[in-house]
């Protein structure tokens, strides 16, 4: 590899070690205490269901 290659090699590496650490400290201040509660009538009313459990038909699905 030349000296040019190598040069290049480690300028990639620095700005990428940089953005690492830029998203982390982003995360770190933005998101790591963003606490979103969900209970299953609010999971329910987003996804277009009830919230009740799903109940299956009676006898074996096979013999249709």
């Amino acid at each position: 590899m030349q000296q040019r290659d190598r040069n290049l090699v480690k300028d990639i590496v620095f700005v990428v070690i940089v953005k690492l650490l830029a998203i982390a400290a982003l995360w770190w201040y933005f998101v790591r205490d963003a606490r979103i509660s969900v209970d299953a009538p609010m999971a329910a009313d987003h996804l277009g269901a009830s919230a009740s459990p799903a109940k299956l038909p009676a006898g074996n699905p096979n013999d249709q």
